[in-house]
């Protein structure tokens, strides 16, 4: 067994490329590897800026030997009278390169057939490999590729190298101009001269002699440790999980510099200094043992030198560039207050067909206030405040140059401005959640903006017919229709369909004309992107049709019910009691009148049924008003009994027109007693 080695050495490579074309790398070459035949074992693939690395461990020498069949022409048309192969036979076993000694006969049911089999395979590995691994390389995906020079491949960034490796063993191909051997190169500064790989073993430790880590498990275990190390001088970077990453993929010898800035700088809001060191510099903020920012951050270069002093005044110069022009715009900012930047919103167009961004402030207040005479009546005049000003921040010249911080910084403008607490919290997280795990607004004023801001945007691009599809979904309404769900879902007090419906009512007047297609095309959207979500929290697919199927108006409610029904589903009972009230749906489901004429009640098992079915309604209809829907299906799991006795004892429709009508009322009670909880016939039980 031999162990593959690729090395493909490039020009830097963007970061966010680097893991997923080394990802693609290892699936490419996995999928070709099955084709090919070739087992094997363990397939790694990783990269550096400058380089994209896969190993592949356990090969044979040999490709593996296969047999097929292959099903040539009808035999009356291959073999003549007196038995011998006619020019179809020997042409159909010539094409295979073989003699007519290995033409078959096979019975087929369209008749005879003659067949050989043919052997494929038995290749030598390493002679595969210098056709497979140039056509891996090539197919590389990236988000966009180069030519250079007076070559016709693409790729990221230029080639400069390749390292193909079969054990010791070079494999030898060539892409342009560029042909695969042993040697590459270091580190692009602290290394001199190419490097010999002489085999696969030696790869990774001869690398880090020329100064590169190239595992990324390895440079984000250097990265931890020199974090470690900070934080036993009382430094502690912030340790965000994606820079870090970034990071890792910027350097291929990651080593901390800790440099300082000005105080006065610490005089910015916490979110402003942290977006500036980290998003524009890749730098991590740095917090003291108290948790609050210090004028301290932490940069990882990609050179350890002798002195590191230059490199740590070069970052801080760039940084003090940046908290300038910061600070310039946050005092500049603060000489408005925040309705002298709403109005400047009338001069910022949002969407064709939709106005300005003043005009979809409008609606969003006009649906938030909506909304707040329902969920918190008695705080309608801050969310009105709140939503008059949730945009108003677009205008400043600090989100101008930060947009990462809208939201952010209109809170901190209203803070400063006096205006109520409750209504900077709601300013800046009516944006909540901004992405997959992000915390939901935490006031009914914040949800009712928040709400009111994403069914603006839904309702206005449906309106317009901008329908997400596929992948395609540039306005992130699927992210603002489950941030509307997952708000609802945390209990705020307001149904799904009049947020639709203030969503709509607003829209401009010449979108009203499909307001009920819009409603519509809303509603099957909605209905798609809360069984996403209810599979996430552990409800089947058959649960979620039931529930759906019977409201979701109430999303808490919705969710309620359908946990208690996947509770039921694992009960012995379950699917006994699914049939017996799915039988009763299904008889009744055109006769709606659920009255029965007491008095014509002649078998027992009509009057047996018409008490259990009072005592059931009973006990489960404080049980629905507190949402114990647990306890709901017990009760109606308890008389399932008394309605098969039922469909046992009588004909449902009698000849008896005064029968018939009081057995389906007495079915269409028992409907009833769960039609408002699930759709039983949705449900699916494994024989």
């Amino acid at each position: 067994m031999n162990n593959l080695l690729l090395e493909i050495l490039t020009e830097e490579l963007p970061a966010a490329y680097i893991p997923v074309a080394a990802r693609a790398l290892g699936e490419i070459t996995a999928k070709k590897l099955a084709e090919a035949g070739i087992g094997h074992g363990a397939i790694r693939a990783y990269g550096t800026p400058r380089r994209l690395v896969m190993m592949v461990d356990g090969l044979p020498e040999r490709q593996e030997v296969r047999t097929r069949k292959v099903t040539g022409p009808p035999k009356k048309a291959a073999v003549a009278a007196d038995g011998s192969f006619t020019n179809v036979a020997l042409g159909f076993a010539k094409k295979h390169g073989l003699g007519p000694e290995a033409l078959q006969t096979e019975s087929t049911p369209k008749g005879e057939y003659l067949c050989v089999e043919v052997r494929e395979g038995g290749q030598n590995t390493a002679d595969l490999f210098t056709s497979l691994l140039p056509q891996a390389i090539t197919s590389l995906p990236f988000p966009k590729t180069m030519r250079w020079g007076d070559g016709e491949t693409r790729f990221a960034r230029p080639l400069r190298g390749i390292v193909a490796l079969l054990g010791e063993r070079q494999l030898s191909f060539s892409i342009e101009n560029l042909r695969a051997g042993n040697s590459t190169l270091g580190h692009r500064f602290t290394s001199s001269g190419p490097v010999t790989i002489p085999s696969v073993a030696v790869y990774e430790q001869l690398l880090e002699k020329a100064g590169v880590i190239a595992s990324p498990e390895k440079r984000r275990a250097s990265i931890e440790k020199q974090f470690d190390e900070l934080a036993v001088q009382g430094l502690n970077p912030i340790r965000h999980g994606e820079l870090m990453e970034e990071v890792c993929y910027l350097t291929e010898n990651p080593v901390a510099v800790v440099g300082s800035f000005k105080e006065k700088y610490l005089e910015l809001p916490r979110e402003l200094l942290i977006t500036v060191m980290m998003h524009h510099q890749r730098y991590f903020p740095v917090e003291g043992t108290d948790g609050a920012l210090t004028d301290k951050f932490a940069a990882f270069s990609n050179i350890r030198c002798a002195d590191m002093a230059p490199v740590r005044a070069g970052y801080e110069r760039v940084l003090e560039a940046r908290l300038s022009d910061a600070r310039f715009f946050f005092d500049e900012d603060r000489k408005h207050p925040l309705t002298h930047f709403k109005q400047k919103l009338s001069g910022i167009n949002y969407m064709k067909g939709l106005g300005t961004v003043a005009d979809r402030v409008g609606r969003i207040t006009i649906i938030a206030e909506t909304l707040a005479q329902t969920i918190c009546p008695d705080k309608v005049t801050e969310v009105i405040t709140a939503a008059e000003l949730c945009k108003a921040d677009l205008a400043t010249q600090a989100v101008f140059e930060f947009p990462e911080l809208q939201g952010i910084m209109g809170r901190e403008y209203a803070k400063a401005e006096g205006i109520a607490a409750s209504v900077a919290q709601a300013i800046d997280e009516h944006y909540r959640p901004r992405f997959s795990g992000d915390g939901l607004p935490s006031t009914p004023v914040a949800s009712c903006v928040a709400l009111a801001d994403k069914i603006e945007t839904l309702a206005g691009c449906f309106a317009l017919g901008m329908v997400p599809s596929g992948s395609e979904d540039p306005f992130s309404l699927r992210r603002h229709a489950l941030g509307i769900i997952r708000i609802l879902l945390a209990g705020t007090d307001v149904g799904l369909k009049q947020i639709l419906a203030a969503g709509i009512s607003v829209l401009p007047n010449g979108l009203k004309a499909n307001a009920a297609k819009t409603e519509s095309d809303l509603t099957e959207f909605f209905t798609g992107r809360t069984k996403g979500e209810f599979l996430q929290r552990g409800l089947t697919y058959d649960v979620i049709d039931a529930v759906l199927a019977a409201g979701f108006d109430a999303l808490p409610d919705a969710l309620a019910r359908g946990e208690a029904l996947q509770a039921m589903k694992s009960e012995p009972y379950a699917e006994a009691l699914s049939t017996t009230f799915r039988r009763a749906a299904n008889i009744s489901k055109d006769h709606l009148d659920a009255t029965v004429n007491e008095a014509a009640l002649t078998e027992p098992v009509e009057k047996a049924l018409l008490d259990a079915l009072r005592q059931c309604g009973a006990k489960a209809t404080p049980l629905k008003a507190a949402k114990n829907y647990a306890g709901v299906l017990r009760e109606i799991a308890g008389i399932r009994g008394t309605v098969d006795a039922f469909f046992d004892g009588v004909m449902v429709n009698d000849s008896d027109e005064v029968k018939k009508r009081n057995r389906l009322g007495l079915l269409r009670q028992a409907a009833n007693l769960f039609g408002d909880v699930a759709d039983f016939s949705k449900l699916v039980f494994k024989e």
